[in-house]
């Protein structure tokens, strides 16, 4: 952006040397850098978004890429712990094996003592167990005997069959560890197979990523190039946009003198003509009373208390003449009306330019009957008195200019 911002700064300077040419061309040049702008423009923004887009992309695989990392490393963590498993099964199972094989030799040797047993009984019958108890030498010793060769008896048995518990109990440890050693070792399996899974899916990513990088790349190249020649025609637009405008300012400035010399020419003829006009008049020696009675007397020209504020003077610039609403007020002598309307202060007011720069100014008026640019003549009913604007009562203010000088009008009423 900043390209094109230098582009114009090149335009404000280049454009002192460049000869003024026709308006319509420079517009057509105009029209032709705006519509090549307009296009470079939009060929910048198709590949802004392109590339944007394969940047976009690149940010979403890098993502998938940092999680299947994460996984990579909650599979590994998952093996050694595996591994961890395994090994202490597999040194369980190898402690429950050596106590299986101490159990067994346990039991062969309680196995061959009973057997031992069994073959001296078979051998001497029922002869020795006879033997010790006839020679009990009472009662009580004979059943002492008696209950030592049955304990004997039942510990051999009770032996024998916790030897055989014992067997059983091992052998089902050894088989549950060997079980769970081949459960293990499976999902260590599992786990190898997935994390190698994983490190495809990482491979073709980083695959994939490099072929955005690549186009990202190519994306960047062709949109600096787009940008460059953007910049180039910003350039040109701007040079030919900033003699556009100096053609459009100085075909304003030529209008411009043309109006003001017309504006000068018209006021000159008007003014010519007002002093034509004003040229026919007669002369005259006062003006006539200017209302249709002679009504009372209120204010004289020049420094008075304001009728609004009595603790403040004020210059009065003309005379004010009480007269009741409507009565009739005359021009005070002939004239053209140069102005008739309404104003804050005055209310309705009309002023009519006399000969010699003389002008006649009436005020407050309840109603004008004149228009501007009119003619009228001595004592023609032009107003009506009334009390609009700034008025403290239906009065005519009545003033007398010469070139636009307040004077007394009491100067200029005579027999």
């Amino acid at each position: 952006m900043k390209k094109y911002l230098v582009g114009l700064l090149i335009a404000a300077f280049v454009l002192p040397i460049l000869p003024v040419a026709a308006s319509q061309a420079t517009r057509d040049q105009l029209r032709e850098m705006e519509r090549q702008r307009a296009a470079a423009g939009q060929q910048v923004a198709e590949q802004s978004g392109l590339l944007a887009g394969t940047e976009l992309e690149m940010s979403q695989v890098m993502a998938e890429m940092q999680e299947l990392d994460q996984q990579i490393m909650n599979a590994q963590e998952q093996l050694e712990t595996i591994a961890y498993n395994l090994l202490t099964t597999e040194l369980r199972l190898e402690e429950a094996e050596k106590d299986l094989a101490i159990a067994r030799e346990e039991r062969d040797t309680q196995l061959e003592i009973l057997r031992e047993r069994v073959r001296v009984m078979h051998e001497n019958g029922q002869t020795g167990f006879l033997e010790i108890l006839f020679q009990a030498e009472n009662i009580g010793d004979f059943f002492s005997r008696w209950e030592y060769i049955r304990t004997v008896a039942q510990f051999d048995r009770g032996l024998l069959d916790s030897l055989e518990e014992t067997e059983e109990r091992i052998n089902a440890n050894v088989d549950n560890l060997s079980a769970n050693h081949t459960l293990i070792r499976d999902l260590g399996v599992q786990v190898e197979a997935a994390k190698a899974e994983i490190n495809l899916r990482m491979d073709e990513r980083k695959v994939f990523f490099a072929l955005l990088e690549e186009d990202a790349e190519r994306h960047n190249e062709l949109l600096e190039i787009l940008e460059e020649e953007a910049h180039m025609i910003n350039i040109e637009f701007g040079i030919i946009h900033a003699r556009y405008r100096a053609e459009v300012a100085e075909q304003e400035r030529i209008r411009r003198e043309a109006a003001e010399a017309a504006a000068r020419a018209a006021a000159a003829a008007r003014a010519a003509e007002q002093a034509n006009r004003l040229a026919t008049l007669n002369s005259f020696d006062n003006f006539a009373w200017p209302l249709a009675i002679q009504g009372t007397f209120t204010s004289g020209f020049g420094p008075r208390p304001s009728p609004f504020n009595s603790s403040r003077q004020e210059n009065h610039t003309g005379i004010d003449i009480a007269a009741p609403a409507g009565t009739r007020i005359n021009a005070a002598e002939a004239g053209y009306v140069r102005l008739a309307g309404w104003s804050a202060s005055w209310g309705n007011w009309i002023i009519i330019d006399h000969a010699d720069g003389y002008s006649t100014m009436y005020a407050h008026n309840s109603r004008n009957r004149v228009s501007e640019g009119q003619r009228v003549t001595r004592g023609q009913h032009i107003a009506d008195v009334g009390t609009t604007g700034m008025s403290t009562g239906n009065h005519l203010h009545f003033e007398v200019r010469i070139n636009g000088t307040h004077v007394n009008p009491m100067r200029y009423f005579g027999g």
